[in-house]
């Protein structure tokens, strides 16, 4: 049995999310999940820089995610490198609930979880950023990584 399609919101017609869904797609066997053994960074090297994994620990009451990975164009982005911090460390003020939200949906239903968001830089500008999450399982069941694409849309 293959796995349903996903539909890409309209927001996200930039070619590399679909790449990258149809990448993880093609990693995926019936129902099992890919794992991180399974994603080859040399598979895509140009988005390498715009690629976060973060760590999945569902040991406890609720779910605890870490940046494993942060790329450099997010850094970008963001102006600063979250490599090794806590989501709730990293979330702005206001937002950490939200971004719970995504990220334990991409983990207890394990599928996709696109996300499209205005963020304020140091200075006064803002940006527009598109997210997408995509669960990883190193036994194909339990989501232990998340794999995130993220772009600007200035």
């Amino acid at each position: 049995m293959n796995p349903p399609a996903i539909t890409i919101p309209n927001d996200f017609s930039d070619p590399r999310f679909r790449w990258v869904v149809e990448y993880w797609q093609s990693k995926r066997r019936n129902d099992r999940l890919p794992g991180r053994g399974d994603v080859d960074p040399l598979d895509f090297p140009n988005l390498l820089g715009s690629i976060a994994l973060i760590d999945v620990d569902q040991s406890g009451v609720e779910i605890d995610y870490r940046i494993r990975l942060w790329g450099t164009r997010i850094t970008e982005i963001f102006g600063r490198d979250h490599t090794g911090r806590r989501l709730e460390e990293v979330a702005a003020p206001g937002t950490f609930e939200e971004l719970r939200k995504r990220f334990d949906t991409c983990v207890t239903e394990r599928r996709p979880v696109f996300a499209f968001r205005a963020i304020t830089l140091a200075s006064p500008e803002k940006v527009a950023t598109r997210r997408l999450l995509l669960p990883l399982a190193g036994d194909g069941s339990t989501v232990d990584l998340l794999f995130a694409l993220v772009l600007a849309k200035r």
